[in-house]
């Protein structure tokens, strides 16, 4: 992807957003029978998409600390759709969050808590990247130093002077400088996708055969 100029990185990622669309229709189908897993995972599939787009209308607007806050949690819908796989009763689980209950007192099947640090562990196991820019990310959720870094407009060596830019919007910069994060985002709304997708076609699918055997055993009889 590097010689993809800025605006080609975002249609890539409003294709993926596309795809997600399509797949995401398919994977359930109309008169497919829902649960509350169900409605957890369109909750969660509704989020990366609006997140994906409002990350690339803040890139589009020059917006780095804003779309660099939507990246962390794109990557905490990730983490969270793949904690499905830790649970054992996945629907009571999902009908529990959907009434109220804080992520965070879940439990695995093991026993533990389901908090950001063990999902984010979980999660890396498989894709380890994602501890690193979830740790650079959290500092744009919360006041830290990384805002202080983005105001910079420039710096002079030689008078050791550094100018400030107060704005809404970034300081001029090359394209190139956003092209981290944009292809960030894209592995990561691919990644939650892929878990989405998954979850959906593993349950249907399986619905599907358990039907179709219910179906030949009262032929049978």
């Amino acid at each position: 992807m590097s010689e993809v100029d800025l605006a080609g990185r975002l249609r890539l990622l409003e294709q993926l957003e596309e795809e997600l669309i399509r797949k995401g229709a398919r994977s359930v189908g109309a008169g497919a029978n829902l649960s509350h897993s169900d409605f957890f995972i369109f909750g969660a599939l509704r989020r990366t998409l609006a997140q994906s787009r409002g990350f690339r209308d803040l890139i589009n607007s020059r917006n780095f600390p804003c779309a660099a806050a939507i990246l962390r949690l794109q990557i905490d819908t990730a983490i969270r759709v793949n904690a499905l796989s830790l649970i054992d009763d996945v629907d009571r689980a999902c009908k529990a969050v959907m009434d109220g209950e804080q992520f965070n007192r879940l439990k695995d099947r093991d026993g533990t808590r389901l908090s950001d640090a063990h999902l984010r562990k979980k999660l890396a196991e498989k894709h380890p990247w994602i501890s690193k820019v979830y740790e650079q990310t959290s500092n744009f959720v919360h006041l830290s130093g990384r805002h202080f870094e983005v105001s910079i407009a420039r710096t002079d060596d030689d008078t050791r002077m550094a100018y400030f830019q107060i704005s809404g919007h970034d300081p001029d910069r090359p394209e190139k400088t956003y092209f981290e994060a944009v292809d960030t985002f894209f592995e990561a709304t691919k990644l939650a996708g892929m878990l989405l997708l998954a979850f959906w076609t593993a349950r249907h699918q399986r619905d599907a055969i358990l039907a179709s055997m219910r179906k030949d055993s009262d032929v049978t009889t």
